[in-house]
């Protein structure tokens, strides 16, 4: 989720519990439609290349199952992630994904995998969301050469991010941080599905 990240393409395996032919299915037509490529800042981002119909899954079961199984790819307590010496918890920071509040999934020590979805830009007006499923979906049409963006928002928790957004919305908020998911929540479809469990329970 970080323009700047760079290594080798993660390599799902399937895990129990997981369904294996949703995941494949889902993970070959976002290949087909996106691509990574440079936005023109410097930063990289995901772009449509053939046109993206509103409600389609783009990822499968993100922050439940998606890296499940992934090869490089651990499932850490903050506490552990404290722990870390620098360079661990620094690669921990920058790829990792909240996967509930108190849990981060990330790569292990001396890994640094990437896939599609870690060039995912934030945006406060963003054109991605979540289904009810837990799938990431398209929030509208997208047209070929659309960026492919998320509220960082709706689905971390556990640190602030370490940038100011410059992505232009008019509600722009600058900062994201640990706390949005508070107003988030009450929009269908903007936050992550642990978010939305938390938020229901209070």
């Amino acid at each position: 989720m970080d323009g700047g990240k760079a290594g080798a393409e993660g390599v799902w395996l399937p895990t129990p519990g997981v369904d294996a032919a949703a995941r494949a299915s889902v993970e070959r037509a976002f290949r087909e439609r996106v691509e990574r490529r440079s936005r023109g800042d410097g930063e990289s981002g995901v772009f449509a290349v053939r046109p993206i119909a509103a409600g389609a899954v783009l990822i499968h079961r993100w922050h439940d199952e998606y890296y499940q199984g992934m090869a490089g790819w651990c499932l850490y307590a903050v506490d552990d992630i404290e722990a870390m010496v620098a360079p661990h918890r620094a690669a921990v920071m920058r790829y990792g994904l909240d996967h509930d509040f108190g849990f981060i999934y990330g790569p292990a020590e001396g890994v640094a995998p990437v896939t599609l979805d870690n060039f995912i830009n934030h945006a406060c007006e963003p054109t991605l969301g979540y289904d009810g499923a837990g799938n990431v979906v398209s929030r509208r049409d997208l047209a070929v050469g659309h960026e492919l963006t998320l509220d960082y928002g709706g689905f971390v928790v556990n640190y602030d991010e370490p940038f100011v957004c410059a992505c232009g919305a008019a509600a722009c908020r600058r900062r994201v941080t640990r706390h949005d998911w508070r107003a988030l929540a009450r929009s269908p479809g903007s936050v992550a599905p642990f978010v939305r469990r938390r938020f229901a329970a209070e």
